[in-house]
């Protein structure tokens, strides 16, 4: 497996190209099972991991919370890893009151990313994952009740403390993203180099909320920030693109993206792959600027533009062995640039 490099200013964060999300390991998954994923996947090189700190707080047993990152903690100490693995973990849509559910619409339960609950969580999460630092830190929902240049400092704060190696956010919107960005960076500060989002096979539908989702927009302004990088959740739709008695997502469920899943698998019969594969492999590509831009010129020729992708990184989910295998095959799949540039086209 290859790598990557993450960026916040002027730091750079070395991780394997696919990253493993651990939500159900030790939640739904038994400890046999999470461990023989773990190990399968660090054996493959890869050595970037997801979780967070509301993982396994789905029911009202507050005792559940956090099972993710203490499986993950549990299985790096046992394994001696601590020194040669990455550990992405989230803040901001842990519960505030246990015996309530979650919820992404008013009242949301969502304990929020003031800067004293995303200290506090931090510490939790290092204890829970036995590490004395992360090397990802997301905002996990945006918290639209404070000015996201405080959200800002907050996390540029735990990077000059060295506890935090590359700050992020997830499920933000663009604007918000942008303003925090810039906001930083005029500052000289540590600013947000990674942001996760919801992206697969599809594009939104017309006029759902994105805040969450990967769009045009997205790709527009990751492509011309290439110190940025999308890490994208769920590519594999929690098996849709394979099984094709599910039903589409809410935000993807329109006419382009049943033509777009016909695409994902004329192309993976051509590959002799699977559609998961094929769309992992597209995001390791980095899906392209929506419309590149000619230096000086706009006589240019289209066929002669530049073009600029995304750097974008995707987050793989398992229940099992078997099915950490099949996504493991993407970094062996190559698209050629017809395929990238359908896949591309909206």
């Amino acid at each position: 497996m290859h790598t990557r490099k993450l960026y916040s200013g002027t730091t750079e964060l070395e991780v394997s190209e696919l990253c493993l999300g651990v939500m159900l390991l030790g939640v739904r998954e038994d400890e046999a099972t999470s461990f023989a994923i773990l190990d399968r996947f660090f054996e493959a090189g890869g050595r970037f991991f997801d979780t967070s700190n509301n993982y396994g707080s789905w029911g009202d047993d507050p005792t559940t919370a956090g099972l993710s990152e203490r499986t993950l903690g549990a299985w790096i100490a046992r394994r001696g890893v601590a020194d040669r693995v990455v550990v992405a973990t989230k803040c901001g849509a842990g519960k505030i009151r246990p015996d309530r559910p979650l919820s992404t619409t008013a009242p949301t339960n969502y304990e929020g990313l003031a800067p004293e609950v995303v200290r506090r969580e931090l510490t939790g999460s290092l204890e829970r994952l036995g590490l004395d630092r992360v090397g990802v830190y997301y905002g996990h929902v945006d918290d639209r009740t404070r000015d996201v240049t405080e959200i800002a400092d907050t996390f540029s704060a735990l990077v000059e403390e060295g506890l935090v190696t590359v700050p992020g956010l997830s499920n933000t919107t663009t604007w918000r993203l942008a303003v925090a960005r810039r906001h930083s960076a005029d500052r000289g500060r540590p600013a947000f180099g990674v942001w996760q989002q919801q992206h697969s096979a599809y594009w939104p539908a017309p006029g759902v909320d994105t805040s969450a989702l990967v769009d045009q927009d997205a790709i527009d302004y990751a492509a011309e920030h290439p110190g940025l990088t999308i890490v994208s959740y769920s590519p594999q739709q929690a098996g849709q693109l394979v099984r094709p008695w599910m039903g589409f997502r809410d935000p993807y469920d329109h006419p382009g993206s049943h033509q777009r899943l016909r695409l994902v698998h004329r192309i993976a019969h051509d590959l002799g792959a699977t559609a998961n594969q094929v769309v992992l492999a597209w995001h390791l590509a980095g899906p392209r600027r929506r419309l590149a831009l000619a230096a000086g010129s706009s006589s240019t020729p289209e066929d002669q533009l530049p073009v600029l992708r995304a750097a974008m990184l995707p987050v793989i989910g398992a229940s099992s062995v078997e099915q950490l295998e099949e996504a493991l095959g993407a970094v062996e799949l190559h698209l050629d640039e017809e395929q990238l540039a359908a896949l591309d086209a909206a």
